[in-house]
């Protein structure tokens, strides 16, 4: 009877606690938005569950909406269907002096629209700027949320970049995006997995259209210095698979890169994987003769004045490939192509 009564007790506090926190979530919430952001924000609703995921809190905020003011007045940054976040059960019971740890992060069914005007202003620049030194004097304890992240994931989100000064057009399209790791480390690996549609169009002429990418990668992340180095991995470029190796430093004035990658096979069907299968008619049932391979070095600063050199070829030797339906192949396909800038 006892230990029933307990678990009872206990249940029945986890179905109350939403309601006794709810006010206080919504207010931590709203008090991290006014602190920090220039643009209007709004929200439909703000919820708390302490039985979906327990032993850890999970606080969805449903219909978030993020518009511009001057000099992009009226534009939308974000429209979000759902952001959820994860937390222990006893952050809930912090007191006012104390930040909320969250340890995860989803982003869901959202819109992002980012803008670069004709002077080069970016519709992102919406944190308030204190006339002081805000990195200095901000206490971590006056905020009412800090990360601990173990974990993020994007789903189903499209991100336009848009840039008016050097008309450039740049749309990742169906996001979905996660990582695993200890993300309050300053040196971590961490385990990701994304996939995407990709299209860029720069003055005018479309360069990429809706070509599907994914990378499943562990990333070696050294944030004193900031080096991100790729260790296991796997690429595709619609069906072209890629292997990355190296690393890619942020500096003050640009990045470093010291990268190579190479399909890890030899297949002439590589090829035609970079194919969009909206103009392939679907590679099934394909045979392929032949070796096609693609390999690549990129090494140096990006900044203002300087690119990277650059060493990629791609080269196929007799190879050929016939669709099961038609009574021929094309035959004698040679390719020979480098990229070189030295």
């Amino acid at each position: 009877l006892w230990i029933g009564g307990v678990v009872l007790g206990i249940f029945l506090l986890l179905l109350a606690a939403p309601f006794l926190f709810k006010g206080k979530i919504q207010d931590l919430v709203l008090k991290t938005i006014n602190d920090n952001l220039t643009a209007t924000v709004s929200f439909d609703k703000v919820n708390l569950s302490l039985l979906k995921n327990f032993p850890k809190a999970t606080v969805t905020i449903d219909g978030l909406t993020i518009v511009n003011t001057a000099p992009f007045q009226g534009d939308t940054l974000l429209q979000a269907q759902t952001i959820g976040l994860q937390m222990s059960v006893m952050e809930l019971f912090n007191g006012a002096d104390k930040p909320m740890n969250i340890e995860e992060i989803l982003l869901k069914d959202a819109a992002i629209h980012v803008l670069v005007n004709e002077q080069g202003i970016a519709n992102y620049d919406i944190a308030l700027k204190d006339e002081e030194d805000k990195e200095e004097e901000e206490d971590k304890e006056d905020k009412p949320f800090s990360l601990a992240l173990q974990h993020y994931q994007i789903e189903n989100t499209k991100i336009t970049y848009t840039d008016l000064s050097s008309k450039m057009q740049f749309i990742i399209d169906e996001f979905n995006h996660e990582g695993k790791g200890n993300l309050t480390a300053n040196i971590l690996d961490l385990d990701t997995k994304s996939k995407a549609k990709v299209s860029f169009v720069m003055d005018g002429t479309s360069f990429l259209n809706q070509v599907q990418l994914s990378l499943d990668a562990m990333i070696g992340m050294d944030m004193d210095q900031q080096i991100y180095t790729f260790k296991e991995n796997k690429a595709l470029i619609n069906q072209l698979p890629l292997q990355f190796d190296g690393k890619v430093q942020l500096l003050e004035e640009g990045q470093a890169f010291d990268l190579s990658f190479a399909t890890p096979d030899s297949d002439f069907k590589n090829f035609l994987g970079l194919i969009p299968e909206a103009y392939a008619g679907g590679l099934k049932g394909v045979t392929t003769t032949g070796e096609f391979k693609v390999a690549g070095q990129v090494k140096g600063n990006l900044t203002e004045t300087t690119i990277p050199t650059l060493a990629i070829e791609m080269a196929a030797n007799k190879a050929s490939f016939k669709y099961p339906d038609l009574p021929k192949a094309v035959e004698q396909i040679v390719l020979d192509m480098q990229i070189m800038n030295k």
